[in-house]
């Protein structure tokens, strides 16, 4: 009696590569939904301390100054090509030239109550609408009213 499965060809299809395909595949959704979509605009402040470049966490000083925020509102008009500008306890402006001027007197008054100018922040809060011109002539006017922090709010 012959034995025919030693003569037989043998075909070798190499490692089976399925559950490494499926750990990967693992791995990857994982990260995905582990990992977050999106930048926040702002920190939250905490009165648990100040924490040091050691990473040691420590006090918080009375001279700790926080930045003073200056909220800036974009909207456009209605039926017009312009813009209004709302800050935060002034009237509603429509010129850059007024808000530059706006901006000046209010840094100004930061500045004459012992505010060090790199702790004033201009925070630009643009609606979804707004169109990218207006903001940037906003942008601008709070540049040359030489406030040197100008941040982005999330749109609303």
């Amino acid at each position: 009696m012959k034995i025919q499965g030693a003569k037989k060809v043998h075909y070798d299809s190499g490692p089976n590569m399925t559950p490494l395909v499926d750990v990967v595949m693992v791995i990857l959704i994982f990260l995905m939904l582990a990992g977050s979509f999106g930048g926040v605009s702002h920190f939250l402040l905490s009165k648990q301390g100040i924490r040091a470049k050691g990473g040691v966490a420590r006090e918080a000083k009375p001279d700790d100054a926080l930045d003073t925020p200056i909220d800036i509102y974009v909207d456009n008009m209605k039926d017009v090509d312009g813009y209004v500008v709302r800050v935060t306890g002034m009237d509603q402006m429509t010129n850059a030239d007024d808000l530059r001027k706006a901006l000046v007197t209010k840094r100004d008054q930061f500045l004459l109550n012992g505010t060090p100018p790199d702790k004033i922040q201009v925070i630009l809060h643009p609606r979804v609408d707004t169109r990218y011109r207006y903001l940037i002539a906003v942008y601008q006017a709070a540049n040359q009213a030489q406030i040197e922090k100008i941040a982005f709010a999330v749109s609303q």
